[in-house]
């Protein structure tokens, strides 16, 4: 592989980010394969929320060197690649004063998507995620679980190779965090990548591949895993 490790399909190189004065990422390095979920923990303001949405490409960085599939561009020239084979998903997610049905297809009607080819991918989105009994419901009957499930079930419908889920799991209940957990185990086992982001340690119930603290605007890899629990090889780059 000539040094190279052909499983990453995207890379970011010295990111840097400042509010201000204040320093929030500081050259920060991460490389990202299919089917890795990688933890992100750290203190609020510590800047986990401003990485995602980088990543994302909601949030112009300061410094930035990116890879995608090998080749090197800027951030703003990959933008675009970034809004389309990534997805933020809130803490608190968004839901339009409808149906979780029509919730799940919005992004798709945006994407100008035709109607049948809309309404199966949908179907197949609450289907994936176990939702399909909670079609018809409006979202406004929906509990935090619910609400958050059907986020990452409209996520899912865009077909994004990473998923960025910031503090997904928190304000549930012990149901709801398991259900969560279970869509997010099959979404990985599916191939898709995904971080979530955290002020805990490693979840329970979970098959994290990397453990990553964000402190003083650098990265670190915490806890390593046991040999053979990882789903590809244990790193940042």
């Amino acid at each position: 592989m000539s040094g190279r490790d052909r499983s990453v399909w995207l890379r970011l190189n010295a990111v840097s980010f400042n509010r201000g004065a204040r320093l929030i990422l500081d050259e920060v390095s991460l490389a990202f394969r299919p089917a890795e979920l990688t933890l992100l923990v750290g203190a609020n303001g510590s800047g986990k929320s401003t990485l995602l949405k980088i990543i994302s490409g909601l949030l112009k960085p300061d410094q930035a060197v990116l890879e995608y599939q090998g080749q090197q561009a800027s951030w703003r020239k990959l933008r675009s690649t970034l809004l389309t084979e990534t997805c933020y998903l809130h803490q608190n997610p968004y839901l339009f004063d409808a149906t979780v049905f029509d919730n799940v297809g919005y992004g798709l009607k945006a994407m100008g998507v035709p109607g049948p080819l809309r309404r199966e991918r949908t179907t197949l989105a609450l289907e994936t995620t176990s939702l399909q009994h909670l079609a018809r419901r409006h979202s406004s009957e929906l509990s935090s679980g619910e609400r958050q499930r059907a986020a990452i079930a409209r996520a899912w419908a865009l077909s994004p190779r990473l998923m960025l889920m910031d503090e997904p799991l928190a304000n549930m209940d012990q149901s709801a965090r398991h259900q969560c957990r279970l869509l997010i185990r099959q979404l990985q086992e599916n191939g898709m990548g995904i971080i979530l982001t955290s002020h805990e340690g490693r979840h329970k119930g979970l098959n994290i591949t990397r453990e990553i603290k964000l402190e003083d605007g650098r990265l670190t890899l915490q806890n390593p895993l046991p040999s053979g629990s990882t789903v590809v090889p244990l790193r940042l780059v």
